[in-house]
C-alpha cells in the first residue's frame, strides 16, 4: 500500500518536472519572438496562494508597446496569451491604465513597464 503510494507521488513530481521544463521552454520561445520587435520588459509576480502572472512586452525605438503577452495561472498548463488594451500605447503610459486589470497582472505590468524605462534612460532617453 504504501510502496503503491510512494511510486504516484514519485511519477507525480517527474511529471511536474517535465511539465515546468516545457513551461520554461515556452517562455523562452516567447521572449525570444518578442526581442524581434526591439526592447523587452519582463515583469513577474509570484501569487502567494493564488495565481502568479509573467508579463512580457515588447516596444519599439520610441517606447511604443508593439507586443504585450501574459501567462497567469497555477498551474503548469498556464501559457502567454495577448494583453489587450496595452498594445500602441508607450511604456510611461502603462501606469495610467494598469488598474483595468487584476493586482496581479497589474503588478507584473508596472514592473515591465519599469524595466523598459531602465533600459531607455540607460540610453539617455527621458520620457514623462
Amino acid at each position: 500500500m504504501w510502496i503503491k503510494i510512494l511510486v504516484i507521488m514519485g511519477f507525480m513530481w517527474v511529471l511536474q518536472g517535465v511539465l515546468t521544463y516545457f513551461q520554461i521552454k515556452n517562455f523562452q520561445r516567447k521572449l525570444k519572438e518578442m526581442k524581434k520587435h526591439g526592447r523587452v520588459g519582463v515583469g513577474t509576480v509570484k501569487g502567494r496562494l493564488g495565481a502568479g502572472a509573467i508579463v512580457i512586452l515588447a516596444a519599439d525605438r520610441r517606447g511604443r508597446i508593439v507586443d504585450a503577452q501574459r501567462m497567469s495561472g497555477i498551474s503548469v498548463f498556464a501559457r502567454f496569451r495577448p494583453l489587450k488594451g496595452i498594445k500602441d500605447l508607450y511604456y510611461w503610459e502603462i501606469s495610467h491604465t494598469a488598474g483595468d486589470y487584476d493586482r496581479v497582472t497589474q503588478n507584473s505590468l508596472l514592473i515591465a513597464a519599469d524595466s523598459l524605462k531602465k533600459q531607455y534612460e540607460g540610453d539617455g532617453v527621458k520620457h514623462s
